[in-house]
């Protein structure tokens, strides 16, 4: 842990503390290096193998699509065309709902951790799960309370809460 305090000692994270997503995106940052560093334990890739695969094959199926509209006429190809097109919607609203609904988390090797924040009131949510527990540890705190008044993280006391929550 003395390593992150070191690296954000040296270059302090900053964010526009009236943009919640920027502010979310730090924080989540923040955990994915606590959990790499402190817990010794990665993040999963699948999500990224994931929207990687699905945007190959969109990307296959579409140029398909084009190679067909512009070599020959619509109607000889007109049955493919129309079972290529269903494909690429039903592959990309497939992956927008998985995303959408499962893909918020961050996965670790015995941890799934999901953040969020809310904007009526500015407060920064952590549940983590761990790997045989259905009720999740719950960290609450307000982004005025991780970040001053310039936008700086008050990385010091942010790691130390993040180490009391992860060693329940």
């Amino acid at each position: 842990m003395d390593n992150l305090r070191a690296k954000y000692n040296k270059n302090p994270l900053r964010g526009d503390i009236y943009n919640l997503s920027e502010l979310k995106i730090i924080l989540d940052d923040v955990i994915r290096d606590f959990m790499e560093t402190a817990e010794g334990s990665g993040s999963s890739k699948a999500s990224t193998d994931i929207k990687i695969t699905v945007g190959l094959v969109s990307t296959a199926i579409a140029s398909i699509v084009a190679y067909f509209s512009i070599t020959s006429e619509f109607e000889e190809h007109k049955q493919t065309i129309t079972v290529l097109t269903l494909l690429y919607f039903i592959i990309n609203i497939l992956a927008e709902v998985y995303f959408r609904y499962a893909g918020f988390s961050m996965i670790f090797k015995n941890r799934v951790v999901s953040t969020s924040i809310s904007a009526p009131d500015p407060t920064y949510v952590i549940m983590v799960y761990n790997k045989n527990k259905l009720i999740p540890y719950k960290y609450t705190k307000s982004v005025f309370d991780l970040f001053d008044s310039n936008g700086r993280l008050i990385h010091k006391e942010f790691l130390e809460d993040l180490r009391d929550l992860f060693e329940k």
